[in-house]
């Protein structure tokens, strides 16, 4: 039998509420010093992952967070007994570190979208407009070859340079209610941002009221906020490569 593992709390006594987990099975805790990690079990034959073991997990994660300092492990994290007690033996330091750092803190993710396609369409009929040598037909293909690629370079360049801005925009609005941050700009061609932002409990009504202010900033840009969550984003190692190579996934 292997077991499910949601994640590695401030505490090492057993759970006093009765929780369910993944297939309703009871949910319970394998304790290591001051900590635990929280588990249910799981027929190693019947692993498969669906929609509904994802609503199951995201309940249990729900009801962690309220109660602990939680330290979540990724959506379909199954290990043995021995592999649970070693993670938390091996990385215990790391994991104090964390729990200390991130108490009473929660993890709320912001989206900014735009029609990246428009925003440069834009830009080229600016550049043309201002440097009219852009639209001359030049008789040298080698010519031609040189200016094309200055002309993506500059597009490129300004459309990022926007971006830049718009984000350090977004981040002005947000950042001041903060503790950490995760900024990941242009991940594709419409998702102008993609942050992560670490919050104080009992600060996230400040946090929230800038986010709706944002919303009324002009400009053709959608905004999504999504949390709270435990901080999947702001969990650190001290040796991150001694986490991949040690032959089990560490949260």
């Amino acid at each position: 039998m292997k077991i499910y593992t949601y994640g590695i709390i401030d505490s090492n006594i057993s759970l006093e509420e009765s929780l369910t987990g993944l297939n309703g099975a009871p949910v319970n805790n394998i304790p290591y010093r001051d900590i635990s990690m929280v588990i249910s079990t799981i027929d190693e034959n019947n692993v498969e992952m669906t929609n509904t073991h994802a609503i199951e997990h995201r309940k249990v994660i729900e009801i962690l967070m309220k109660r602990f300092t939680l330290l979540p492990v990724k959506f379909r994290s199954i290990y043995n007994r021995d592999q649970a007690i070693s993670i938390m033996e091996n990385f215990y330091s790391d994991i104090r570190d964390n729990i200390d750092r991130l108490r009473n803190k929660e993890e709320f993710g912001i989206k900014v979208i735009w029609s990246g396609d428009k925003i440069k369409e834009q830009i080229i009929k600016d550049q043309c407009r201002n440097n009219p040598v852009l639209l001359e037909e030049s008789e040298s293909q080698g010519r031609r070859f040189i200016e094309e690629v200055f002309k993506d370079y500059v597009i490129d360049k300004e459309f990022r340079e926007k971006a830049d801005i718009c984000a350090a925009i977004v981040d002005n609005f947000l950042g001041k209610h903060v503790t950490e941050k995760r900024l990941e700009k242009l991940k594709n061609n419409d998702l102008l941002l993609n942050a992560f932002y670490l919050v104080e409990r009992g600060k996230e009504k400040g946090f929230k009221e800038a986010f709706e202010v944002l919303k009324l900033a002009p400009g053709n840009f959608r905004y999504i906020c999504s949390g709270p969550y435990p901080p999947y984003n702001f969990i650190k190692w001290s040796d991150p490569e001694a986490c991949k190579q040690s032959g089990e996934k560490v949260l």
